[in-house]
């Protein structure tokens, strides 16, 4: 008999935190990109994902500097990597962001170009990086991934970015004529 009370107390408890996050969903343009730009915020890490050289996707963890009213990623590498071959073979790339915290995922869908400009290197540096690049943004181990997203997939339990089906599918923006628009 207990367990059976307290399998009904479980699913009456799941029951009213879908209801309750259901009822407070907000799919409009402004909260979901204010949202996006929280998380971006938030986020030390993502993972850029590329079109393998061979027959797989390829994934890595990267740490991204984000321009916060565009969404411009921007990463520093090696010009020698294969994420730099494989960007310059198709530059359309996947970059993923998630947050165990707020129950969310971001997914940005992009191109992607390398930069050897050396202006843009310097102002697209974290000093940390010296690290991995001990000749600086200067030096000819460095050059800068810019990545200008097209497509962004965004669902955020906390912020109540959960459209129906409930947890299954998030929301989808495109940027059309320079501005972001929900895909219905």
């Amino acid at each position: 008999m207990f367990k059976k009370l307290k399998k009904k107390i479980g699913r009456n408890s799941l029951r009213y935190y879908k209801k309750r996050v259901q009822d407070r969903h907000d799919g409009s343009l402004e909260h979901v990109l204010s949202t996006v730009r929280k998380m971006l915020d938030r986020s030390k890490y993502c993972f850029l994902i590329t079109n393998g050289e061979e027959k797989w996707p390829s994934a890595r963890m990267v740490e991204p500097i984000i321009e916060e009213q565009s969404f411009v990623i921007w990463l520093g590498t090696n010009p020698e990597l294969r994420k730099v071959r494989e960007i310059r073979k198709n530059p359309y790339v996947t970059v993923a962001f998630g947050s165990e915290r707020d129950n969310a995922n971001l997914i940005i869908y992009g191109k992607a170009k390398i930069k050897k400009d050396t202006k843009e290197r310097v102002k697209h540096w974290v000093s940390s990086w010296l690290l991995f690049f001990p000749k600086g943004p200067r030096g000819d181990d460095f050059v800068s991934i810019r990545i200008e997203p097209e497509r962004m997939e965004v669902m955020n339990f906390k912020d109540y970015i959960v459209p129906e089906p409930f947890g299954l599918k998030p929301v989808k923006l495109e940027k059309r004529n320079g501005q972001w628009e929900i895909l219905g």
